[in-house]
């Protein structure tokens, strides 16, 4: 069987690129709004029909050629676009404008008030009327666009809009898990928790909090199309057939940009943003916007921008498209049998609750084992793109930015197909929604790692440079930490994998076990000029582990964040076993603060706040012991367990204990041991190093 099938439309080298380009442009929007109604539409787990429009949908198109590649991005006002019909409107393209089929890119923006164009979206069937309505709609956009082609500019960059997106996704305390469709307490992660839910710890991925925009011009400045990229999940206004956020932004920029000039095209498409969404869960209340103002807002950060730039014609393109199998989560023979016996109650009527929905979805997914994704990377001068057929959680966006050879890159989801989500593989221990089987949750456990390599290997094909490795940014206080020489320095700001690298330089590197999210935002350090830089790690059921040359005197350090605000019952946080010594966490019934305690003295420190960052200190040496919390000196007590060792290694444990049986739920930022007890004087160095 053929796994894999590289379809290249130009590959860039270092000699390629020094050709002069010379940029053209065509923009164009075609109206795809139904003609009939009613109209069954998508984005809900079970089918719904709307009988009104409350605005038009579009396809937008942006078609550009440098004399040697000619390409075309399309976005289309839906909530998803199977590979068949994507592929049926670039082959009609194709025809009439010889672009080639695989330098083509069409994708969703995801509007949950759009029509049905897929079968089996959860208990949604494609309305049959649009699915044969849309392709030739699409292929128009191209087509339109293609004939308006003149000679142009362009100009790229990102704004900072943090403010407007957030995770979604969010941890449940131990023996609060949530009920999935199939009857087991699996969930231990789901989407939108609500605010102020006390049961509810904290997200566990990071946000992309960067909307970026590709502006193109006619050589005399006027504004040509803007299209832009943010990783926000949806935001729906209106009730009936609508093209919600994506929409609204587009024709807003449009007015805000040119004026409502007919030649110009504004373009909004979806991020990575499969576990993201408006919603900050961890205030106390929802955000007070209404769709519109949001929208207005979004728009103000890339117009305020747009003026900055100057827009350049020699632009070279590049496209790059492979087509990869993977398999589907099949289900066993036990699944099986309970999804037949499901489907033979209901009759052949539509499913009408959650369990209904998923049997249906395992029968599907057992008669459809494989699927076909399509991946693409697009080169436009130094700007990357690239367009990956699902719903991407956050945390694979900021791979991909962060392995880019180019300077800027975004990323289209729900491209050329709707392969559904693809969890980073240790989301998948965490379950929740993005991880039950179904057409639009059902591919292997691996295929997040196996899509991020392909896509990676495209970016570099068309650039002609090799990826970039992450390593998290110094900061203020990770110089000072070095500068203390550590015997082992983990800064937990990994994106993926089983290590937690040493970046002492002594390879004491630890390893984490299974139930911890990566790469969420960590300390805020003193020398930051942006809040996204500092990366620290999730822990719901996980811990990391390491063993380091034992020390007859040692200090342990490390930041913690506390996810718990329950307030009705105590709720033990186990934050560490250091060389048999226990520190826990217990929540106070009365202002929702935890106290840190020991189990070999009944001595506790209190107030530490929740989701706040606090620095916890362990001084060992054969004299005593001591614990601070932050700068200040709390605990002053002595045992012989710590001291008594006469082997040649120390275990050390972060997070849940060794044996399973208590979790820590927060997060946990910057370990370091030391091979001797620091001073009061070094303890407050390190604290003050980390102050804005």
């Amino acid at each position: 069987m053929n796994f894999f099938l590289a379809l290249i439309c130009i590959l860039f080298s270092a000699n390629v690129t020094s050709v002069h380009a010379e940029l053209r442009a065509g923009a164009a929007k075609v109206d795809v709004t139904p003609t009939f109604l009613p109209v069954i539409r998508n984005g809900g787990f079970l089918e719904a029909t709307d009988n009104k429009v409350n605005d038009l949908l579009h396809a937008r198109c942006l078609v550009l050629d440098d004399r040697v590649t000619r390409l075309a991005i399309v976005v289309v006002d839906s909530c998803m676009l199977p590979i068949d019909l994507c592929d049926e409107a670039k082959r009609l393209a194709s025809e009439k404008t010889g672009i080639p089929v695989n330098c083509i890119l069409i994708s969703a923006t995801h509007s949950h008030s759009a029509p049905s164009a897929m079968n089996y979206c959860l208990g949604t069937r494609a309305d049959p009327r649009y699915r044969n309505f849309l392709p030739s709609k699409i292929a128009n956009s191209i087509i339109a666009a293609n004939t308006k082609l003149e000679p142009a500019k362009a100009a790229w960059d990102r704004v900072d809009a943090a403010e407007f997106t957030a995770c979604r996704r969010w941890s449940f305390i131990r023996g609060q898990e949530l009920t999935d469709p199939f009857g087991g307490k699996s969930v231990r992660a789901n989407m939108h928790p609500g605010y102020r839910n006390v049961n509810a710890v904290g997200p566990t991925g990071p946000d992309d909090p960067w909307l970026s925009f590709l502006s193109v011009q006619t050589l005399d400045g006027q504004p040509l199309a803007v299209l832009g990229n943010f990783s926000m999940h949806y935001f729906s206004g209106h009730s009936g057939v609508s093209s919600d956020f994506a929409g609204a932004f587009s024709e807003v920029l449009a007015e805000r940009v040119a004026k409502n000039k007919s030649g110009f095209v504004g373009i909004m498409s979806q991020g990575t943003s499969g576990d993201l969404w408006w919603g900050d869960y961890s205030l106390d209340q929802a955000q007070s916007w209404s769709m519109k103002s949001y929208v207005n807002q979004l728009v103000e950060l890339v117009a305020d921008r747009l003026t900055d730039h100057e827009h350049k014609t020699d632009i070279p393109l590049g496209f790059a498209e492979s087509r990869i199998e993977l398999f589907r989560r099949t289900p066993d023979a036990g699944r099986l049998k309970w999804a037949q016996d499901l489907l033979e109650k209901m009759k052949g009527r539509r499913p009408s609750n959650r369990p209904e929905v998923y049997a249906e979805q395992a029968y599907w997914i057992s008669k459809n084992p494989l699927e076909e994704v399509t991946l693409q990377a697009v080169r436009i001068g130094e700007l990357g793109i690239t367009a990956i057929p699902c719903e991407v959680y956050g945390l694979t966006g900021l791979k991909l930015k962060s392995a880019s050879p180019f300077p800027l890159t975004f990323n289209i989801s729900l491209a050329n197909g709707a392969s559904g989500y693809i969890p980073p593989v240790e989301q998948h221990l965490l379950g929740g929604y993005t991880t039950w089987p179904a057409r639009t949750a059902g591919l292997e456990v691996n295929a997040e790692s196996r899509i991020v390599e392909e896509v990676t290997r495209l970016l570099e094909q068309t650039h002609g440079k090799p990826r970039k490795i992450y390593t998290e940014p110094d900061s203020s206080f990770s110089k000072a930490v070095l500068t203390a020489k550590p015997m082992a320095y983990w800064r937990l700001g990994e994106q993926r994998g089983s290590v937690a690298s040493d970046s002492s330089g002594n390879k004491n590197h630890a390893l984490y076990q299974n139930g911890v999210g990566f790469h969420l935002p960590g300390l805020k350090h003193s020398n930051q000029i942006e809040d996204h830089t500092s990366r620290a790690v999730h822990f719901a059921g996980g811990r990391v582990e390491a063993t380091v040359p034992f020390a007859q005197s040692f200090t342990v350090q490390f930041w913690l964040w506390s996810g718990i605000i329950k307030t009705n019952e105590p709720v033990n946080n186990h934050l560490a076993e250091l060389n048999g010594l226990n520190l826990n966490l217990i929540n106070t019934k009365n202002d929702g603060q935890s106290k840190l305690i020991t189990k070999f003295k009944r001595v506790d420190i209190a107030g530490i706040k929740p989701r706040c960052w606090n620095l916890v200190t362990l001084v060992s040496n054969p004299n005593g012991n001591e614990i601070w919390l932050n700068d200040v000196r709390h605990i002053d007590f002595k045992n012989d367990i710590l001291t008594s060792d006469n082997t040649k290694e120390m275990r050390l444990v972060f997070g849940g204990t060794s044996d399973g049986k208590a979790d820590f739920h927060g997060k946990l930022d910057e370990i370091a041991f030391f091979d001797r007890a620091l001073t009061s004087k070094q303890i407050k160095t390190l604290y003050n190093s980390s102050i804005p």
